[in-house]
């Protein structure tokens, strides 16, 4: 028995020095990350965190911007509706002083993410399991994409015409799947915390969440496109969620979130960022990425 005590504490005391050295060299790639964001706008919202799910700029017009509308709100004690529930299980047209101008209800379903390419628009239904593959111009359905479970988040790779789904439910994993056919190629690791989904200036960015409870924070990371793990990551102000890729006013690679800036009231902005990618920094900046990835 007590070679069996002592074998379990030189386990544990290698799992601690394990996590202690993976802690660190996480913490050496923060300020690194930091760095290649850079916030340069900010446009109001017409609702809450419960109420609004998956966002995408407008394709023509910069002080434009689509979102999805749950139809049942998960609100947290003491939170009031502020969206209209005329909206619910809509995809909304917004300006940037959060005013709707267009509302086109697609399904009595909650939302996890939606995508807009040069041909489709993708949206992921919640209690639905599945991906509504759209045309843009009517947005009706050409085809369901069923998953094996929820999607919280939805991305594209225009690269390798494929979509990345962020499933939460039992066993979290980003499922990738054909842009056209909907079939589940591969599935690589991820957090079950993880939110939005975006490819940015050659990478995948993932937001993670906290919690929702007031003192909640959130991170934005760069994950390996062929393992699903943590390359860098930095800690954001607010609870950022859903993510979508932009252009600032030069063209140059940005990505709009949803936040939450007040968690108690569920009160919500979305911000843009200016991102440089990995392929486009210094070496130093650089630097010490691909061996956190492998942890």
């Amino acid at each position: 028995m007590s070679a069996v005590r002592k074998s379990l504490g030189l386990l544990m005391i290698t799992l601690l020095v394990g996590s202690f050295v993976q802690r660190a060299q996480a913490a050496d790639t923060p300020d690194k990350l930091k760095s290649a964001i850079r916030l340069i706008d900010e446009y109001k919202t017409p609702g809450t965190e419960a109420e609004l799910s998956g966002i995408y700029p407008h394709p023509t017009d910069p002080n434009l911007y689509y979102v999805l509308a749950n139809l049942r709100p998960p609100y947290r004690y003491g939170q009031k509706p502020v969206l209209p529930a005329i909206y619910r299980g809509s995809l909304l047209t917004v300006n940037r002083e959060g005013k709707v101008l267009k509302a086109t209800h697609l399904a009595d379903d909650d939302f996890g993410g939606m995508v807009v390419t040069d041909k489709h628009v993708y949206v992921a239904l919640t209690t639905a399991a599945e991906i509504l593959k759209l045309d843009p111009e009517t947005l009706s359905v050409q085809a369901r994409f069923q998953l094996p479970f929820p999607a919280g988040g939805l991305g594209y790779d225009k690269e390798r015409n494929v979509l990345i789904a962020q499933l939460y439910v039992e066993h979290p994993n980003l499922s990738v799947l054909d842009a056209e056919t909907g079939a589940i190629l591969k599935t690589l690791w991820s957090d079950e915390s993880a939110m939005g989904l975006a490819k940015i200036d050659g990478d995948w960015l993932c937001t993670w969440a906290s919690g929702w409870d007031p003192g909640s924070f959130s991170e934005l990371r760069v994950i390996d496109q062929d393992t699903g793990h943590v390359r860098e990551r930095t800690r954001l102000d607010g609870v950022h969620t859903s993510l979508a890729p932009a252009t600032d006013g030069s063209g140059n690679p940005a990505f709009l979130s949803l936040v939450t800036v007040n968690s108690s009231t569920g009160e919500t902005v979305i911000r843009k960022y200016q991102y440089t990618g990995e392929h486009n920094r210094t070496p130093a900046e650089t630097s010490g990425i691909a061996e956190t990835a492998k942890h």
